[in-house]
């Protein structure tokens, strides 16, 4: 029984790592990490202006050579 809860538990630590790998969340919290490490004087952006800005550096201005 012990053995079918930690594969249960495995299980579900990899559903919610992929998860919030699809998800964005390990980017968010990785943009926030860098920023707090090597910008401290920039503000921590909340969820929705980091998404707004991943949206805007995407897709905004031309990104091919023709």
């Amino acid at each position: 029984m012990a053995e079918l809860r930690a594969a249960l538990r495995r299980f579900a630590g990899a559903v919610r790592d992929v998860w919030r790998g699809a998800t964005g969340d390990y980017a968010y919290e990785g943009y926030c990490r860098h920023l707090l490490a090597h910008h401290p004087e920039t503000p921590v952006p909340d969820r929705a202006d980091y998404e707004k800005l991943v949206q805007s550096a995407r897709y905004e201005g031309v990104r091919r050579c023709c």
